[in-house]
Order: structure tokens, then C-alpha cells, then sequence
């Protein structure tokens, strides 16, 4: 396999397929629409209960990620850029296909607005990238570094 392919296509898609495979189960088998036992005030489960569960599943599709670039011998800007993967279309969807569509479709500027935009942005964007570097550069820096002499004890 080439160097790049380990080192960063193979991770990065691999951590893309599972973090959209992870979202896929956690919406067909995770939390249900709760309603409470009292029927005059019915309260339902908010969808954010499925994006926590989702968030709290990327930490260890990030490790995944960044244990196999850095066991191919990657540098900490390709396992970054491997363990972010995920995020990128979400990325990609607000910076080009939101504005796009607030230029050819009249639908969707009449309920724009920004505070509503970086809302969605740090939903979709940050908080996902946030969730799949923390434990990704933490194994990344916490490695043993093949460059090092280890000293064993006695």
C-alpha cells in the first residue's frame, strides 16, 4: 500500500464510514421519542439526545483513526487532517452549499439567520471535530516515539 494511502486516505475514510455508520445506528436504534405517562402534557425526548449519544461515540472513531495513521508512521498533520475527515462535508455543506442556496432558492432565505447559522455550524462542524481530536491527539501523544532510546528499569 502506498505511504499516503496508510498514512492518511485509509484512516480517513475509515473514520468517515464509521462516524456516518455510528449516526445511522444511534438514529435507528438509540433513544425513542419519550412521552411521559401524563397525557394531558405529553414531552417528548429532544432530537439532541441522538447528537449527544453521536458525539459521545466520535472520541473513540477519532482514537481509531489516529492509532492507524500513527502506526503507519504519519506526521501530527496527517493524523489530524485523517481525524477530522468526518467534518469535512459537513464543512463543505455550509460554506458552499448554504450560500448557494440562499442565492438560488427563495425558501431558504426567509428562514435564514445568522445566530441560527453558527449554531448549526458548531453543531455539525466544531463540536464533532472537538469530539474526534480529543482522544485522537491525546493516543497521538501518548505514543512511544520509535526515535527515542527507552531506558528500561531495573
Amino acid at each position: 500500500m502506498n505511504k499516503r494511502v496508510s498514512q492518511f486516505w485509509f484512516p480517513a475514510f475509515l473514520t468517515l464510514f464509521l462516524s456516518q455508520v455510528a449516526l445511522m445506528l444511534i438514529q435507528e436504534f438509540g433513544p425513542r421519542d419519550y412521552l411521559s405517562p401524563a397525557a394531558s402534557h405529553p414531552r417528548m425526548l429532544p432530537q439532541n439526545a441522538v447528537f449527544a449519544a453521536w458525539l459521545v461515540t466520535l472520541p473513540l472513531i477519532g482514537a481509531l483513526g489516529a492509532y492507524l495513521s500513527g502506526r503507519a508512521g504519519a506526521d501530527a498533520k496527517s493524523i489530524f487532517a485523517a481525524v477530522t475527515f468526518p467534518v469535512l462535508p459537513f464543512l463543505a455543506l455550509a460554506l458552499i452549499g448554504l450560500p448557494l442556496a440562499l442565492i438560488f432558492d427563495d425558501h431558504v432565505a426567509r428562514g435564514f439567520s445568522l445566530p441560527l447559522f453558527f449554531v448549526a455550524f458548531s453543531a455539525w462542524v466544531v463540536f464533532p471535530a472537538m469530539a474526534l481530536v480529543a482522544r485522537g491527539w491525546l493516543l497521538f501523544h501518548l505514543r512511544p516515539r520509535s526515535g527515542r532510546s527507552q531506558v528500561s528499569g531495573i
